[in-house]
């Protein structure tokens, strides 16, 4: 009897489980129907200034996650020896994506021409113990977290990394 209890419980969980991941699914949710047209979003590395841009792929998400967090588009784009990592993040609605731009702790937010909301961070850092630099953009556009980091002893610049910004936002308003 017991056993048959613990297997009921195990089929139930699964179930919820399954229902939990099928809702969250970013088509399936209210607000991110459009997350898988956001992977078109990402430039070509030569129209910004790169040499290289990695295969789109969808990203984890890491803690913390914010209410509404739809899905994650993840690349890496190169120039030289130096790169930088970018992500876009899907949220529900642009209030829950402007409730993302206030975590990390960088400078103040700025209001962008096309309406954008960033941040940006220039600070050391360190890889395996290794001192770095790292400079760092997030922006909110729409519904839209973008994030792009390079950690570097020469990192990408702020304004490389806002004008890869400028363009992705652009592409997010194309999309409607």
């Amino acid at each position: 009897m017991k056993k048959r209890a613990s297997l009921a419980a195990a089929s139930l969980a699964l179930v919820a489980a399954t229902a939990t991941v099928a809702f969250t699914t970013p088509s399936a949710a209210p607000g991110c129907a459009k997350f898988a047209a956001l992977k078109t979003v990402f430039p070509t590395a030569s129209t910004v200034g790169f040499t290289a841009r990695e295969r789109v792929v969808r990203g984890g998400i890491r803690a913390p996650v914010w209410p509404g967090t739809c899905a994650k588009w993840f690349t890496s784009y190169r120039r030289g020896s130096t790169g930088v990592d970018v992500s876009l993040m899907m949220y529900k609605t642009r209030e829950q994506a402007l409730v993302a731009l206030t975590e990390p702790l960088f400078g103040s937010v700025e209001r962008l021409p096309n309406g954008a909301s960033v941040r940006t961070n220039r600070s050391a850092a360190f890889v395996n113990g290794i001192p770095k630099q790292n400079a760092t953009v997030v922006s909110v556009y729409g519904n839209v977290f973008i994030t792009s980091v390079s950690i570097a002893d020469k990192p990408i610049s702020i304004s490389a990394q806002i004008r890869l910004h400028h363009r992705m936002h652009a592409g997010v308003r194309a999309l409607g």
